[in-house]
């Protein structure tokens, strides 16, 4: 007849000694091995503590309606200047008998609730007597992130160009991107508005360019967004008029962060478990080893037995 195994169990059998003998002492130094080493050699090994995580998401943008738009003529005191920004009336250009058109498009494929592509066309009235030989376009955009870190910022679209022969057009595609010098601090339920502020300002005091002046109060910013050019076309001729065609596709964007420390808790606590099982394992086998071969002193207590067994080396 075949048996078949239904039950079973381990017997235990307990080693015991007193507060201050040698073998109390070998399981408080086994113990704290046990506790110690794994976290070692976890934060040895480079990876245990998560100093930093970035996840993508696609922001949310919108053309601002403020601009500044120079064409710079072979004459270099006599730029063609187009604009919305408050910052012209300030610097004493006047930038609307220079600006023909403009047209916005903002486009959500997707219907999600964010654009997906931004199209603006500027048409720049430019003298018969003047040639255009370089083109710098400073779009605002209001930039905005939702999911695990919260931003609001004012933000620049920069489009620069230079051309050989007279243009009549510039045709321009590229991808806004997400441009971070640190981390950002994520702090739940809080919106970041560090840079919520207009970047198309000027101070009278200054002695700079326009330009430099924006972009140098631009470059200095922890988090910023530029346009990546894919291509561009030029297109030639000289009508009295210059048609700048921008295109902008805004895709998702990754975004750097430093995690919290509950996130780097539960980073590291896998890998601590992790090392902590394999040690309790090795040192159970060698507390086994002393204590079943008598080389240290202590009571065993056997459950078929009703009395203390000593055993010392």
């Amino acid at each position: 007849m075949v048996l078949y195994k239904l039950f079973s169990h381990n017997v235990e059998i307990q080693y015991k000694s007193c507060l201050l003998s040698k073998a109390m002492l070998f399981t408080i130094f086994t113990t704290l091995l046990n506790i110690i080493l794994p976290f070692i050699i976890a934060y040895r090994s480079r990876g245990f503590w998560l100093k930093s995580h970035n996840y993508y998401e696609q922001p949310a943008v919108r053309f601002q309606y403020e601009y500044i738009l120079i064409a710079e003529t072979e004459d270099p005191s006599q730029p063609i200047v187009c604009g919305e920004a408050s910052i012209l009336n300030g610097y004493g250009l006047p930038g609307d008998e220079n600006c023909a058109q403009i047209q916005v498009q903002e486009r959500d494929y997707n219907e999600d609730g964010k654009n997906d592509f931004l199209n603006i066309d500027f048409t720049l009235n430019v003298p018969q007597q003047r040639t255009v030989v370089s083109f710098i376009g400073i779009i605002g955009i209001d930039f905005q992130l939702h999911n695990v870190c919260p931003l609001h910022m004012q933000s620049l679209v920069i489009i620069s160009e230079e051309f050989a022969v007279p243009p009549k057009g510039l045709t321009y595609f590229g991808d806004m991107e997400f441009y971070q010098v640190t981390h950002l601090t994520c702090l739940r339920n809080v919106i970041d508005t560090t840079y919520n502020i207009s970047l198309l300002s000027y101070s009278k005091d200054s002695n700079e360019n326009i330009v430099d002046f924006i972009l140098g109060n631009y470059y200095r910013r922890a988090v910023i967004t530029q346009s990546k050019r894919l291509y561009s076309h030029g297109q030639n001729g000289h009508t009295g008029t210059m048609k700048i065609d921008v295109n902008l596709r805004i895709p998702e964007m990754l975004v750097v962060y430093k995690p919290s420390l509950l996130q780097e808790l539960k980073w590291a606590w896998p890998q601590y478990l992790s090392l902590i099982v394999i040690f309790y394992w090795i040192f159970e086998k060698i507390k086994r080893f002393v204590f079943h071969n008598r080389l240290l002193m202590a009571w065993v207590i056997i459950p078929w037995r009703s009395s203390y067994t000593e055993t010392v080396t």
